[in-house]
């Protein structure tokens, strides 16, 4: 169910002259998007207003321009009638630089998020909708309902987070009000979604070498695919843990319901990103903490090779009762 809706955030948006917007750890298209479209939506439409972002891309998407602003840089007036807003995200410990959050230095907080989790921050103001594509899309209905003024540069970042959260809107979340979202983004004179689609289509070779060793070594318990991305495997392929983790390289295989990529960290901890076809998984990566997500698209964090092997059980059982309910 729903908390509240696209004009609670306007509302809040309206009441405050100073914008500080944030996105999660580990970024991806959608809190990118999210967070850089709303910041030109605002800045477009409400020219007085001062708007920051804080965070950092990595080397993800470097076809458009990230120009995030540095904390200690702002002049602590801004501090005042203030509103941070979190896009994408709920907890403290899914939020990049959330201690700025959690020292009080802004005057109210918003959340606008589409993944049905209770936060551990109180906010202000709340729109959370997880039967949204994307968070980025949230942007977009909010901006085509209040029927603001939209350019090139925002409606290529809403665009960003509809297409990657969406799985090139495949996903059961895609609906008529996505398509009505990206109607309103061709408002903007000169937006094509080639702009966006063609950057992401490029393959790198390291990628495509790796995605083929995961398809011929993939494990399968039941019917959870799995793969464990060790460090060895990282320097063999020359990837990051952050470029070694698309998880849809298993996806849809055979008779399988459930599949996950267990990804070496540079700390010590491994990162399980987990994604179904029909089981909802969340609630069992709420289990490994910091853990949670979407009903069919979670990540959960595990620490050895036997929390990976409860995991795996874990999701088997909920496969065994999923199937037993739906027979």
């Amino acid at each position: 169910m729903a908390k509240n809706d696209w004009k609670i955030a306007k509302e809040a948006i309206e009441e405050f002259n100073n914008i500080f917007i944030f996105h999660h750890i580990r970024p991806d298209g959608d809190c990118l998007g999210s967070q850089f479209g709303l910041r030109e939506l605002i800045k477009l439409n409400y020219p007085e207003k001062n708007v920051f972002v804080f965070g950092d891309q990595g080397i993800l998407f470097p076809f458009l321009k990230w120009d995030f602003d540095k904390f200690d840089e702002v002049d602590k007036k801004y501090f005042k009638n203030s509103l941070g807003i979190v896009v994408d995200a709920n907890e403290s410990n899914r939020i990049q630089y959330a201690n700025y959050i959690l020292d009080k230095n802004f005057t109210k907080m918003l959340r606008i998020d589409h993944h049905p989790n209770d936060p551990d921050i109180k906010y202000d103001y709340t729109w959370e909708d997880h039967t949204f594509a994307a968070s980025a899309e949230q942007i977009g209905y909010i901006a085509m309902n209040a029927k603001w003024k939209i350019n090139q540069k925002a409606a290529k970042y809403i665009y960003l987070g509809i297409n990657t959260d969406s799985g090139r809107f495949q996903f059961d979340s895609v609906a008529k009000r996505t398509f009505d979202v990206m109607s309103y983004l061709h408002n903007a004179k000169d937006f094509k979604v080639w702009d966006i689609n063609l950057p992401l289509s490029y393959k790198d070779e390291r990628k495509v070498k790796f995605s083929a060793y995961v398809l011929l070594n993939y494990k399968k318990q039941g019917k959870v695919l799995y793969f464990h991305v060790t460090k060895k495997i990282q320097r063999k392929f020359k990837l990051s843990s952050d470029e070694a983790n698309d998880v849809g390289v298993l996806s849809n295989i055979g008779d399988c319901r459930v599949w996950v990529f267990f990804i070496d960290l540079p700390d010590g901890n491994i990162r399980a990103r987990v994604r179904s076809n029909s089981v909802w998984i969340n609630k069992v990566c709420e289990k490994y903490k910091p853990g949670g997500g979407h009903e069919m698209a979670a990540g959960a964090m595990v620490h050895n090779k036997k929390e990976m092997k409860q995991l795996i059980n874990d999701l088997e059982s909920e496969i065994k009762k999923y199937e037993s309910n739906n027979n």
